[in-house]
């Protein structure tokens, strides 16, 4: 290439380069490859040199965006979920026949203490979350010892003030406990039995005027000047009530006596919910008062909801309410108490005609929620459920849960013509096997269209057919289709109906019918190792 006039490059004329070639775009360029070429000898002279050594710029991540402005009420029902507990909300006992689904979380299942910690983590994030998550903090208050309680009453005296309330009097300030509902008083702890600890508990009972549940669990006799203050403070507005009397001093009466019972339960006129489990005498003591002397009057006009004990002491004071409303019954059977079906008949004779629902779980310790079917709990003495199937007795009984290692009912020439709903707690899959006898097996024949002409649903309640193995989904659905021919339905706890399909060319395996849900299994019935001369009657074989 010819040199321009005056021999230097830098002079040279446009029309010497390509027209579209721009020297500062090609620069950059040029630069990078030889950088990549020079990085390269370096890795081939150097081998063993650390990448980390050498500074490289690093690409700036951008900012994570925050997340979506909830609505409060969305944000609000987030967090009830979150730290929901049944026995914090309500003292009324679990419906049998809820839904349940399989755990597929570590995390699934609440507990008080972790619903406590959620709820303390979460006043503790931003101004707005402490706004909605502290009337839940105090929702629930629990009083375990003295010096709890001292320190419950310090902050509820100085939260005073700093509750906004509409309905707030002039002359009257508002703290922490206007939103507390539920009081949970225990007095196992050291120094339970002083006076002062009494004196503290009844101030804070002063500071949360909107209770509504009330729980106390007594170990030592009670003051007549304490119960009448708690019966005037809160008489007008309590809706449920939990009273254990678990006395065990050896020179003290060990309960209450049944006038002063009488006279407690008559000051609730507004409850709701009763339990009366536990107004017994401790580890099987003796009934320091003759029961069948004492006469009452006591009328409890709206309470629905009633959980006793198989004890006769609670059995016989129950009997001798008044419950004009009376709608639902659960009766807890304890490991070491008999039964006393005197008293049992004596129960049934004066609220039999109003119950509709009746709740008979596993022999358990009380302090355990969910009863299991283990070898000891299987041979402890259970209710027998044919005292309440008796049309006679319960003509307007609309459901019956019972464990399956209860007496198996008779057969009875009276059908009940309410009965709609039966559970059977306990249900394992070894005992579904229908050629092998077992108190399971007996529970199911004897449930029939004739006996019950209006029964629905059949549930095993708290046994999940998906949760378990593969050869019980052939069993169960044998069971579903022995009752279809009856015109009921059998469940699991999930409430799913297992059925067998013949399955189409080109159709689908699972559809919905009448919107309940349907689960079928792939599997054919001729593959099943059980009888094969099913019914086809209505009769139970």
């Amino acid at each position: 290439m010819a040199l321009p006039e005056g021999g230097k490059w830098g002079d040279r004329a446009d029309h010497d380069f390509p027209p579209n070639f721009n020297v500062n775009q090609s620069r950059p360029v040029l630069d990078s490859q030889m950088q990549t070429i020079l990085n390269r000898s370096l890795d081939v002279i150097d081998p063993f040199k650390c990448v980390f050594t050498v500074p490289m710029a690093i690409q700036q991540e951008h900012p994570k965006k925050p997340p979506p402005e909830l609505p409060p009420e969305l944000w609000l029902e987030i967090f009830q979920f979150a730290t929901y507990v049944h026995r914090s909300a309500s003292i009324k006992p679990l419906d049998p026949f809820a839904v349940q689904r399989i755990s597929r979380t570590p995390m699934a299942a609440n507990t008080p203490a972790l619903a406590l910690f959620t709820k303390l983590a979460l006043v503790q994030v931003c101004k707005a979350w402490r706004k909605a998550t502290l009337p839940m903090l105090y929702e629930h208050i629990v009083i375990r010892s003295p010096s709890r309680a001292q320190m419950i009453l310090n902050v509820l005296r100085g939260s005073r003030g700093s509750v906004a309330s509409p309905s707030q009097s002039p002359g009257r300030s508002v703290g922490y406990g206007s939103w507390t509902r539920h009081i949970e008083v225990l007095t196992h702890s050291r120094g339970s039995g002083r006076l002062s600890y009494l004196q503290t508990i009844f101030s804070i009972f002063q500071q949360c005027p909107n209770i509504r549940i009330l729980s106390g669990i007594w170990t030592r006799p009670l003051p007549e000047e304490f119960l009448t203050a708690v019966t005037k403070l809160y008489g007008p507005s309590l809706e449920g009530l939990y009273w254990s009397e678990a006395m065990d001093m050896p020179h003290s009466n060990p309960v209450m006596s049944p006038a002063a019972t009488f006279r407690l339960l008559a000051s609730f006129r507004t409850l709701r919910i009763l339990d009366l489990r536990h107004v017994t005498p401790k580890n099987g003591a003796s009934e320091p008062y003759n029961l069948d002397c004492t006469e009452s009057s006591t009328v409890l006009p709206f309470v629905e909801n009633l959980i006793v004990s198989s004890h006769r002491r609670s059995l016989d004071i129950a009997s001798r309410l008044s419950l004009p409303r009376l709608q639902n019954l659960t009766i807890k059977t304890p490991l070491r108490d008999t039964i006393d079906y005197h008293k049992l008949r004596k129960f049934l004779a004066a609220h039999g005609s109003a119950l509709v629902s009746v709740d008979l779980p596993s022999p358990s310790p009380d302090n355990e929620l969910e009863p299991d079917s283990s070898f000891l709990r299987r041979e402890v003495t259970h209710i027998n459920p044919e005292l309440f199937l008796d049309p006679d007795t319960c003509p307007n009984l609309n459901s019956i849960s019972f464990p399956v290692t209860s007496p198996v009912p008779q057969t009875s020439d009276k059908p009940h013509p309410c009965l709609r709903r039966i559970g059977l707690r306990g249900v394992r899959a070894d005992l579904l096997y229908p050629d092998k006898p077992s108190l399971l097996v007996d529970h199911l024949r004897t449930i029939t269209d004739k006996r019950y002409p209006n029964l629905v649903v059949v549930q095993t309640i708290g046994y999940l057919v998906e949760a378990d193995c593969d050869n019980i989904k052939k069993v169960f659905p044998w069971w579903v289709e022995r009752f279809e021919e009856m015109g009921i339905d059998l469940l699991d706890g999930e409430g799913v109906l297992w059925l067998f399909t013949e399955p189409e060319p080109g159709s689908e395996e699972a559809e919905e019918q009448d919107g309940s849900t349907l689960t079928t299994d792939k599997d054919r019935t001729s593959d099943l190792s059980l009888p094969t001369d099913r019914p086809t009657t209505t009769a139970a074989p």
